[in-house]
């Protein structure tokens, strides 16, 4: 199957520091996929569903959860913290599901990924008509001043990386004339409590940083642990975006 580069050297192998070290997402936002087609009996695919850090809320929700991940290590993960879930291999541009089968379709962290034009036809493929669509980010809130620190040290690192901030995800919704309704943007605030050791970690887990040799990777690692606060537990602030849309009916 076609993985980046990158996400493939990052997590191909291991993705131990992913799930340790990733957050979770606002109750806000979950209870905003209810709107969507979230809920009791209701059939949900998690797309790219990593180590099931989304897939754990769905699950709670009581909906019908599929995760379709493409990495090993990760869908590796997802099934051992996950048994209720349906785990299966795939991409979003090959979803191994059947045609108009599903309620919503969540995908977190991960649209930018994809080869966003074949990839919503697909996620077009699988829903029902007005079955939902939610693009969800954990965006680090950079308007802290260590933050805006550390995103200078790690955005070296990047280099061709995709990135959802770059937009060019979102192209294919914009062009008009398809199979869903205009794409919508709430936003969430959103914190997370960790240990000094773990906020090291929740920047170690991005995955161009992941991917780095183990000696650049380490030194660049130094570097960010000298801008973390010296307090016992730290406060990542982050703005969670969630893009949203319907399938035409």
């Amino acid at each position: 199957m076609s993985v980046h580069e990158t996400a493939s050297k990052a997590w191909g192998e291991s993705a131990e520091v992913y799930e340790r070290a990733r957050p979770g997402y606002p109750p806000e936002a979950i209870e905003f996929l209810h709107e969507l087609g979230l809920g009791p009996d209701s059939d949900v695919l998690d797309l790219a569903a990593g180590t099931g850090k989304l897939t754990r809320a769905l699950i709670a929700a009581g909906a019908r959860v599929t995760a379709v991940e493409p990495l090993f290590a990760m869908r590796q993960m997802l099934q051992q913290h996950l048994p209720e879930a349906t785990v299966m291999e795939g991409t979003a541009e090959k979803i191994p599901v059947p045609d108009e089968s599903l309620d919503l379709v969540t995908v977190a962290q991960a649209f930018h990924w994809f080869d966003a034009a074949a990839a919503l036809n697909e996620i077009a493929r699988v829903l029902r008509p007005g079955g939902g669509l939610a693009a969800i980010w954990n965006v680090r809130d950079e308007s802290v001043d260590w933050m805006a620190m550390i995103r200078e040290l790690i955005e070296e690192a990047r280099a061709d990386t995709p990135s959802h901030q770059s937009g060019d995800w979102r192209k294919p919704f914009e062009a008009g004339g398809g199979p869903f309704v205009p794409l919508h943007l709430e936003t969430f605030r959103h914190t997370q409590e960790v240990t000094r050791a773990d906020a090291v970690d929740v920047f170690a887990s991005r995955s161009y940083v992941a991917a780095l040799p183990e000696q650049d990777r380490s030194a660049l690692l130094e570097r960010v642990a000298e801008q973390v606060p010296k307090t016992e537990l730290v406060e990542i602030p982050y703005i969670t975006e969630l893009y949203w849309t319907r399938k035409s009916t």
